[in-house]
């Protein structure tokens, strides 16, 4: 009797249970979301400026007397607080690097140890100012897209914060750890594939990055690259923040006081124009002196009296030079139409390049020339892989990121989703 009583429980059970399942399923679409199995889970690597950095100082001595001596960890990049005047100067000491010429290497100003946070996680590169405050915002609106179809925060979409005042033939730490993360983010999620969804100079650290990969390792652990505002070539932007600073958006702030701290990233030397992209003879700065082109950086530096920048130049102008492909399938996304920086003009009767110049600007991001934005697009015959290009007619460089239009070419076609 027992025995007949389990016999005819056992299939109203499975029908229930098969409810159930239907009913999640149902109420997942609905919903938004979709089941854990679907999509590729994504890493996140941003760009120039894209991840928060943190620093703790117990200097010999300050700047300013406004300047901190001794202080345990706090927010270095990007605290609005300290883009005003008089502490400008104390951001600017604690963020400039110094240059080895022995070691090739650069390291903290004294009594500074700067670092990233919550490596792994989604944090530090979602907004730039851990008070998110709006316009701060960076990843966050990629990754509410994503969670808003059934992503979750630190296990599927996951973060790849680094220096980015330095260029990748320092960041040998960071790409041991992305290493791990990549396998770790792999069997967290099933053992799938991963997706690298990278900004601006992320997307070049990221193609440095796999080219010192081996294929059977990219096989089994990267389903794809997705690099948005790539500057492959460089940006001509990155010879005027050289030549004059920038004041990063903060008309308060003199871009000349904060020129110390960027010439001193070698990240900055890392993006300047290639000479494989601009030609001999095409005059990119002129000066009641003399012209230059991307032949003249050398010249350039000494008549910037800054000789440690051709240094600097020279230990990391090959490092992506000949642009070799990835060696996995790419889904390239760029904006376009936007007036980008293309000739500088120093004509003023004021001491070279102590002030901003004449600009004539061309096409490509706000940022990036469209020359950059496109060299990755040779790959498509140098490579089995697929190459594709996605543009958006007015993404600028940095507010492509919040744009719809980009969320939904992800979901869609980069990670697959229905």
């Amino acid at each position: 009797m027992e025995a007949r009583t389990t016999t005819a429980i056992w299939p109203k059970l499975l029908s229930a249970l098969t409810f159930i399942w239907w009913f999640s399923v149902v109420l997942s679409t609905q919903t938004g979301k979709v089941p854990p199995t679907k999509g590729y889970p994504v890493i996140l690597i941003p760009g120039d400026g894209g991840t928060q950095l943190w620093a703790s100082i117990d200097k010999p001595s300050t700047v300013h007397y406004v300047c901190r001596q001794k202080e345990s960890l706090f927010n270095l990049w990007l605290n609005v607080e300290e883009l005003i005047p008089l502490l400008i100067d104390c951001f600017v000491d604690n963020a400039r690097l110094v240059y080895n010429n022995v070691t090739r290497t650069t390291s903290d100003s004294p009594g500074v140890n700067v670092t990233v946070i919550d490596f792994g996680n989604t944090s530090s590169v979602e907004y730039l100012d851990p008070s998110k405050i709006s316009l701060s915002k960076y990843f966050v609106g990629i990754v509410d897209a994503l969670v808003a179809v059934g992503y979750e925060r630190g296990v599927s979409v996951r973060g790849a914060p680094y220096d980015f005042r330095k260029a990748p033939n320092e960041a040998q730490d960071f790409f041991r750890n992305l290493t791990s993360l990549i396998e770790d983010t792999y069997r967290l999620n099933g053992n799938r594939k991963i997706v690298l969804l990278t900004h601006s100079l992320g997307c070049v650290y990221a193609l440095y990055f796999l080219n010192r990969q081996s294929d059977p390792w990219k096989a089994k652990y990267i389903q794809a690259f997705a690099p948005i505002a790539g500057p492959w070539a460089g940006a001509t932007k990155s010879l005027r923040v050289t030549m004059s600073g920038d004041n990063l958006g903060d008309f308060v702030v003199s871009a000349v006081d904060v020129r110390k701290a960027q010439r001193s990233w070698p990240s900055l030397s890392f993006l300047l124009p290639s000479d494989r992209f601009w030609g001999p003879d095409e005059v990119i700065i002129q000066t009641q002196k003399r012209n230059y082109t991307v032949k003249d950086y050398q010249a350039l530096m000494n008549d910037l009296n800054y000789e440690v920048g051709w240094e600097i130049y020279k230990d990391v102008r090959d490092l992506i030079y000949d642009l070799k492909p990835p060696g996995v399938p790419v889904y390239g996304i760029h904006g376009r139409d936007v007036k980008t920086e293309q000739f500088y003009l120093y004509n003023k009767e004021k001491p070279f390049p102590d002030y901003q110049p004449y600009i004539t600007y061309g096409q490509g991001d706000g940022t990036v020339n469209m020359r950059s934005l496109k060299a990755y697009m040779r790959w498509q015959h140098e490579q089995q892989q697929p190459v594709s290009e996605f543009e958006i007619s007015g993404g600028e460089h940095v507010a492509i990121l919040q744009n719809t239009t980009l969320f939904k070419y992800i979901i869609d076609t980069v990670l697959h989703l229905p």
